[in-house]
């Protein structure tokens, strides 16, 4: 079966947002390197608000009733919201996150220019570039005079990356909106493709794996009362995930965390931790996130 798709040409308001977005790139672009060149890692709760405090700035030239909300009660920096009552229409929510992946901890920190057209920097496309988007499209429909006629409510989340808790503290602010709105999007890349848009997403789980064995001398490896050790388990047992759960369809499994040794420590905030051991002693302990 072909299908045959047909797009109408823009219409005169179309042009004029359209327009201004080509005319204020530098600017959208000036706002993104201030946004990336803010840390914002989850857990740096001082960069997730100051990065909520630059957005904010844009939306309240635009008229919209804003607020940095409390995350304390869950243990977050908390989140921007963002609301413009208009006068007629649907109301829409659109969503975005102020945090990244990228604790202060971490070596990629800057934004940098590649080429003309490509960009590099800590949360760009996940999902800085998307709240850019977000404030740019708003600022073009507030200067071809329709922004004062929308119903728009933006929540911009300060956990994203590592969700708050208890979770329904944490999403509150979100789920509130949710109930709100007759529509919703969500501004944060998908599947990398500019020509497609994700309509439904799979759920997501965190999972930790901890292993022990026994702590002796390496010539004792692999005898019966001593065993392999904790990290030949542990890589045993992941394998066997691989092998079971990487054919299933729609289903993806990540270890994205491993420590291991005789001594282990692991900050479960900062996603790091800190292993010790020696290449003559089994290791005694592993631990594995994903």
């Amino acid at each position: 079966m072909n299908f045959i798709m047909s797009f109408a040409q823009l219409s005169k308001q179309e042009k004029k947002v359209a327009s201004y977005v080509d005319a204020h790139y530098a600017e959208s672009l000036k706002l993104l390197e201030q946004a990336v060149n803010i840390n914002s890692g989850t857990m740096n709760f001082d960069g997730v608000r100051k990065v909520g405090e630059l957005f904010k700035s844009k939306l309240d030239v635009l008229g919209f009733v804003t607020r940095l909300t409390d995350g304390k009660p869950f243990n977050r920096a908390g989140h921007l919201v963002a609301e413009h009552l208009g006068r007629k229409g649907k109301t829409i929510l659109l969503i975005g996150h102020l945090d990244t992946v990228f604790e202060p901890s971490s070596s990629f920190q800057q934004f940098k220019m590649i080429n003309d057209s490509t960009a590099s920097g800590p949360g760009i496309s996940d999902m800085k570039g998307g709240d850019v988007i977000i404030i740019q499209a708003l600022q073009a429909l507030n200067d071809a005079g329709l922004l004062k006629d929308l119903n728009i409510i933006i929540v911009m989340t300060g956990d994203e990356e590592h969700s708050g808790s208890p979770l329904e503290l944490s999403k509150k602010d979100l789920i509130d909106a949710a109930k709100t709105a007759d529509i919703a999007i969500g501004f944060e890349d998908g599947d990398g493709k500019t020509t497609t848009a994700v309509v439904s997403r799979r759920s997501s789980s965190g999972w930790t794996l901890k292993v022990s064995g026994v702590p002796a001398h390496s010539s004792q490896i692999f005898t019966e009362s001593i065993g392999a050790g904790a990290i030949y388990e542990a890589s045993r047992i992941l394998t066997e995930f691989y092998k079971e759960l990487s054919v299933e369809p729609n289903l993806t499994f990540n270890p994205g965390v491993i420590l291991g040794g005789t001594d282990v420590e692991y900050d479960a905030p900062m996603n790091k931790g800190d292993a010790f051991g020696k290449s003559n002693v089994i290791s005694k302990d592993v631990i594995v996130t994903g």
